[in-house]
């Protein structure tokens, strides 16, 4: 990059600062007093993303210009090679981003100290149906709905390890309710903690799903899915209407 830079017009040396991922972090080029440095700033710019393809921000060009006679340019330092990522390990993958879990509904079912939420989802066309069970109180009831959610989410994927949910949290952020749900997903030897919000908006066993799936769904993108069935016939709808 550096090489291309000094060939610009007027340049009569450049410098890249890059960070540890090979991205620009900030240019430095001096050049001649004959045109102004908003003009070989622009240059500098116009180079790099029609010959090398990468924008970068305009603030990030330092332009410092010297009088007197062209003295000798800096010799680049030899350009450091980046290897691209390595390929994901086997089962894991990129799906697109129309393969997304979609929340379809969410039950409770109340009664007699216990309760239990029924969760709806539907990938692709598919839908599934999951339950979980616990105790009917306030910080149960909405653990339990997290629970059914990741239930349902596993079933569309297989080989990709195991998630859990680590808390369910409901809390207030700029004067608006919203609910927080940290999940672990464990594979292999490695721990990964993923994290998800949602508004509340009055309904909270709605917001502890989409929060659930707000967490994971990016991740899911990695994991190779089974094949298409239909897991469970009848959607969470159908369930009685929760008491309150």
């Amino acid at each position: 990059m550096e090489r291309a830079l000094i060939g610009l017009k007027d340049v009569r040396s450049a410098r890249i600062i890059a960070d540890d991922a090979g991205g620009i972090l900030e240019v430095h080029v001096v050049a001649d007093t004959e045109r102004s440095a908003k003009m070989v700033a622009r240059d500098v710019e116009s180079m790099l993303v029609a010959k090398l393809g990468l924008s970068i921000d305009h603030r990030k060009i330092s332009v410092a210009q010297v009088e007197g006679e062209a003295e000798e340019t800096v010799e680049a330092e030899p350009v450091r090679h980046v290897e691209a990522p390595a390929e994901p390990p086997a089962g894991l993958h990129l799906a697109a981003d129309d393969k997304r879990i979609k929340f379809v509904g969410v039950s409770l079912a109340q009664s007699n100290l216990v309760a239990q939420a029924r969760v709806e989802l539907s990938r692709d066309g598919v839908g599934t149906v999951a339950e979980a069970t616990g105790a009917d109180s306030t910080d149960s009831v909405v653990r339990i709905v997290a629970e059914a959610t990741m239930e349902a989410v596993q079933r569309y994927f297989e080989n990709g390890g195991l998630f859990t949910v680590t808390a369910v949290e409901q809390m207030t952020v700029g004067g608006k309710p919203i609910v927080v749900v940290v999940v672990a997903h464990v594979f292999e030897r490695s721990e990964r903690m993923l994290v998800g919000a949602c508004l509340t908006g009055g309904d909270v066993p709605r917001a502890v799903a989409l929060s659930t799936l707000d967490a994971v769904n990016r991740f899911l993108r990695r994991l190779e899915p089974k094949e298409p069935t239909e897991y469970e016939i009848g959607p969470a709808s159908e369930i009685d209407t929760p008491s309150q």
